[in-house]
């Protein structure tokens, strides 16, 4: 399955769900309050159990928003990669 399909699954959860209440700034909050709890699970030497769980929220909080957005996350995406591989370092350390 692509990940634009991932998008729409989830969005039509979300929606079942009632939590498309919200305005972009809100959503884009909520992302910010993921990356929280993935931050908490990296407090120790390494991360927890946990962490890969909160990770794919981050992920799916993200799509959500795509999809809402209409934008083709794969298509997006593909081309930031290829932006930042024609960047190249940019004057950073490799």
């Amino acid at each position: 399955m692509n990940i634009n399909k991932l998008a729409e699954q989830n969005y039509n959860w979300v929606e079942r769900m009632g939590w498309h209440n919200k305005t972009t700034l809100e959503a884009l909050a909520l992302v910010a309050s993921e990356v929280g709890e993935a931050i908490n699970e990296c407090r120790g030497e390494k991360p927890t159990a946990e962490f890969p769980e909160e990770l794919a929220d981050i992920v799916l909080r993200v799509l959500d928003i795509a999809h809402w957005q209409g934008i083709d996350m794969e298509k997006a995406l593909k081309a930031k990669m290829l932006k930042n591989e024609q960047r190249g370092t940019r004057g950073r350390m490799k």
